[in-house]
């Protein structure tokens, strides 16, 4: 994102917040060509995810792939803030930054005088993303696993109630990373207009109710409560559901419209009768099952090439079942991915870009 990196070649962030979601936030302004100085716990050597590596990752390597993949482009500064002159570092930087996002706790910001007010008396016009669990003054801790729960995600994932799963990714971070970053830009054109900073609090908890969209309307205008459906949508059908193929090639459709379905109908010779049977989406989900039944007695009669050459020339939507493997050969993952040099030993590392827009010309 070069072409837009000029807007943020002057901006200067202190990071007092770990893990993931503050993390990600910092690295979307990293990337974009701010400067962006990572404070991190002198005590316990760091970040708590510099020690998260999996079972491939060497035990000398100093840093997690995880530490990675939210820490691109910064500058780390490992600070004890019991320390005097650790504490007199963090003044300095701070009185020369832009913007603070922390995830501390406020009886851990009230300790080392890190709330709002006391920055502001370093920096007057200081920007300030504050992340909690909850509220700020809520003293309980924040984990992903625990807002996924908490908020209602996992109770929808898997494929029953006895088999219950969460999101194979700290999604629930990640959308308060988002929160943050929308947080920062919205405070940076309100200091353009009144040279005035801001201080602004991101839930976890709130940032999780925010992402239910149609699962909480659908809530909230019927009583309807989510369970878990594996893959289909509660909403739309046939879409989520996986096919086989007779070449054994699993897949699932994303039929959205009455009309894509009379289309998908027409691909499979399906015949008439599935048409009239299940004409409108309403219907489609009140039968499901029978729905499903048809749609792969049809679909077992063709190979895989042949039904997505098909699917694909009506322009149909459908999906193959790709691992991360498969993602990352496809041209459009390989842009995503950003290379960092990280030290003698550990020459390369990767991670993926925070940014998925381009500047159009």
């Amino acid at each position: 994102m070069q072409d837009l990196g000029h807007f943020f070649k002057e901006l200067k962030i202190v990071e007092l917040a770990s893990v993931l979601a503050g993390p990600l936030c910092g690295s979307f302004f990293a990337e974009l060509g701010a400067e962006v100085v990572k404070v991190e716990n002198k005590l316990s050597g760091g970040d708590i995810t510099r020690q998260w590596k999996i079972e491939e990752e060497p035990a000398s390597d100093e840093t997690s792939s995880y530490y990675h993949s939210a820490n691109y482009g910064k500058t780390p500064v490992l600070l004890d803030l019991n320390e005097v002159k650790d504490m007199d570092r963090l003044v300095q930087l701070i009185a020369n930054a832009d913007v603070i996002t922390s995830n501390f706790q406020q009886k851990v910001a009230h300790k080392f005088k890190l709330e709002y007010e006391d920055v502001k008396a370093i920096k007057h016009d200081i920007i300030m993303v504050q992340l909690n669990a909850y509220d700020y003054d809520d003293p309980r801790p924040g984990f992903d696993l625990v807002m996924q729960a908490e908020t209602g995600f996992i109770s929808m994932c898997g494929d029953s109630s006895e088999s219950l799963a969460k999101m194979p990714v700290a999604m629930l971070d990640i959308i308060a990373g988002h929160q943050m970053k929308e947080a920062v830009l919205l405070a940076l054109i309100h200091k353009m207009r009144t040279g005035q900073g801001s201080c602004i609090h991101v839930s976890l908890y709130q940032s999780g109710v925010s992402a239910l969209v149609n699962q909480g309307t659908n809530f909230l205008n019927t009583g309807h409560i989510a369970r878990p459906m594996g893959t289909m949508h509660p909403n739309i059908a046939p879409y989520g559901d996986v096919y086989q193929t007779s070449d054994n090639e699993q897949f699932m459709l994303a039929i959205g419209s009455d009309e894509q379905f009379k289309k998908l109908v027409e691909t499979l010779n399906a015949g008439n009768e599935l048409v009239d049977y299940l004409c409108d989406n309403q219907s489609r989900l009140r039968h499901r099952s029978q729905l499903n039944r048809y749609l792969q007695e049809k679909i077992v009669q063709f190979t895989a090439e042949d039904l997505f050459t098909k699917l694909a020339e009506v322009n149909l939507p459908f999906c193959k079942i790709n691992d991360i493997s498969q993602v990352f050969h496809t041209d459009l993952a390989k842009e995503m991915i950003l290379v960092s040099h990280v030290g003698e030993h550990v020459p390369v590392r990767y991670s993926i870009s925070n940014v998925a827009f381009k500047a159009c010309h």
